[in-house]
Formats: structure tokens, C-alpha cells, sequence
């Protein structure tokens, strides 16, 4: 299978058009990583050095692929040899037929969704009918999102009183990175972040609608978010909610983030809450 831009931009196209899918790169460059609800089914290496594609399966599958294409199917390159039974690597030099490949991821897909528990494949199946949309700060859907979120952040904690000495670090301005969820075609949920220090993304303006809470929105968010910060090269992600909004804290903490000392500007804040997450 040739290497060049179309082929591969049609192997990740199709990765990402599985239902959910979105991309990661968590060992560095490469390999690329296709993931659903953050469990990787896919990763993908371009390069015309290591062109090579490895794909979740069945331990059965494994072993009928490697009998059926010996010189192009092999255990997987990127995986623990614990792991290997249920990971094949495909030589896409040597392997030359794209609807075989096409059926292979899909059952990549299919094998890692078929391990989720009932209420995971039914989430999925909701998350499945949004649209996650990357954008900047200056995108005016993430911009109306953002007021709702003042303002709720006014009815829960006091008023904009309170509200005002956090807006000097909620600046659109110094937040590049942002996730716009659409349903229907109307905004309901965002999330972004910006560089607090070379190893630290610091998560900004993390909101749900309160019509479309309970959908698992808010984790996917911020899955997809840890994604786009470890792609540019940062370790860890941090953020900061108030005591007001703790109720808020069991997302953050589902998600592995931990409680930690107040960092930088809310260390005198003593209603701030600081968590963080290796990522």
C-alpha cells in the first residue's frame, strides 16, 4: 500500500469517522492514536520508516490474520507482550488491500466498545450523536457558552462580586485550545485550555448545559481536552473551581484529577479549589 498523503490521510480519515472516535497521541509523535471513551482501538505510525498500523482484535482474529497475510500481520510492535495476543501490527508496505483494512479497523473498533459495560455503550450511543468542534477562544458559539456559564456561576456563588476576581485568568484572549460540543446543531457544552508553564495546560471555562448534564459530556470533554495538551507537548493538567461550584469536584475527580495545593494566582484565594492530572 503506496505511502503518500491520500492513503494516509484516507486511513485516519476512517478511523475518525468511527462513531466517537477522536485522536491522541500519548507516546510522543508517533504512533497516532484513535481512541473511544479514551480506550485507544487503533494506533497508526505514517512514517516511511515505520508505516505500519496497529489494531485491538480478538485473540482469534490475531492468530487468523497472521496465518492468512504472514508477511504483512505480526504481533503488536507498540504493546507489552502480555498484551500481544490481542494486538496485530499491519505492514502497510507490504499489505495491499484497503476494504480488508477497512474491516479490520472496524473490528478494532468494535472488540474495545464491546468490553464497555451497558451503561458505557449507551452513554457512547449519546455521545455518538454530538458534534466536537475544535475551535479557539475567539469562536462566538464558545464565546455565548462562556456568558451562560458567568452566569451561572452569579446564581450559584454569589453574584458577579465574587465572580470578578477570577475574570482577570478566564481571559478568551490567552485560551488558544477549545472544544465546542454541538447537538442538533446548537452549542451545549465547551471546554478549552491554555499554557500556565511548559509542563502544565491549565483547563479553562469547562461548562455543560444544565438540559444536556448527565450524558457524560463533561468527561468526554475532558478526555479530548488531555488529548490536544499532550499533543503539544504538555504533562500534566491543571485547573481550579471554587468551593461554591465543589458539587462540580466529582467530574473532575472521575476523571483522575486529584485535589492539590492552591497553585500560582489562587494561592490567597481561600475558596479556590486546585486539582491536577498527569496526562
Amino acid at each position: 500500500m503506496e505511502n503518500n498523503k491520500n492513503i494516509v490521510e484516507t486511513i485516519a480519515e476512517y478511523c475518525l469517522n468511527q462513531p466517537g472516535a477522536y485522536e491522541s497521541r500519548p507516546f510522543g509523535k508517533y504512533p497516532i492514536c484513535y481512541r473511544v471513551m479514551g480506550k485507544i482501538f487503533a494506533q497508526f505510525n505514517p512514517e516511511e520508516h515505520f508505516y505500519k498500523l496497529t489494531l485491538k482484535c480478538e485473540v482469534e482474529k490475531a492468530y487468523l490474520y497472521r496465518q492468512l497475510y504472514p508477511e504483512s500481520v505480526v504481533r503488536g510492535y507498540h504493546c507489552p507482550p502480555v498484551q500481544q495476543p490481542y494486538w496485530n501490527t499491519i505492514d502497510l508496505n507490504t499489505f495491499s488491500d484497503m476494504e480488508m483494512l477497512y474491516q479490520m479497523i472496524d473490528e478494532a473498533y468494535h472488540t474495545v466498545i464491546g468490553a464497555f459495560s451497558k451503561k458505557a455503550k449507551a452513554r457512547l450511543l449519546t455521545l455518538s450523536e454530538l458534534e466536537f468542534k475544535d475551535t479557539d477562544g475567539e469562536d462566538s458559539d464558545f464565546v455565548k457558552l462562556c456568558s451562560r456559564l458567568d452566569s451561572t456561576f452569579d446564581e450559584m456563588a454569589g453574584g458577579k462580586a465574587w465572580r470578578s476576581q477570577h475574570e482577570q485568568y478566564n481571559q478568551r484572549d490567552n485560551i488558544h485550545d477549545v472544544i465546542v460540543v454541538y447537538k442538533n446543531g446548537k452549542p451545549v457544552a465547551c471546554g478549552g485550555f491554555k499554557m500556565y508553564d511548559e509542563d502544565h495546560a491549565e483547563l479553562k471555562r469547562l461548562f455543560t448545559e444544565p438540559r444536556v448534564q448527565n450524558m457524560g459530556i463533561g468527561g468526554e470533554l475532558i478526555r479530548r481536552l488531555e488529548a490536544k495538551a499532550k499533543i503539544k507537548g504538555y504533562r500534566w493538567c491543571i485547573l481550579e473551581t471554587s468551593k461554591p461550584l465543589e458539587a462540580a469536584c466529582h467530574v473532575y475527580k472521575k476523571a483522575g484529577y486529584k485535589i492539590i495545593p492552591n497553585y500560582g494566582q489562587y494561592v490567597d484565594m481561600p475558596d479556590s479549589i486546585c486539582l491536577e492530572r498527569k496526562i
